[in-house]
């Protein structure tokens, strides 16, 4: 059975983000079914990740959700 909504899978995604694979990391946050409120479950402002990604992040997979329905 496959996990949604891991921290690897949040790493993973967040790894994409800062390494400028911002498609990557918008398909990855709509496979693995992250919304808002899960990228903010896993945020930690230790990790280097800045908040404002999160948005950008969940924006995307939105939008990928919305042109799939």
């Amino acid at each position: 059975m496959k996990e949604y909504r891991t921290q690897e899978q949040f790493e993973e995604i967040m790894e994409s983000a800062m390494n400028g694979n911002w498609t990557q990391a918008f398909r990855e946050a709509e496979e693995y079914g992250f919304y808002a409120q899960d990228l903010i479950k896993y945020y930690n402002q230790d990790d280097g990740y800045m908040f404002e990604d999160l948005v950008y992040i969940a924006e995307g997979a939105a939008e990928r959700r919305y042109k799939n329905v």
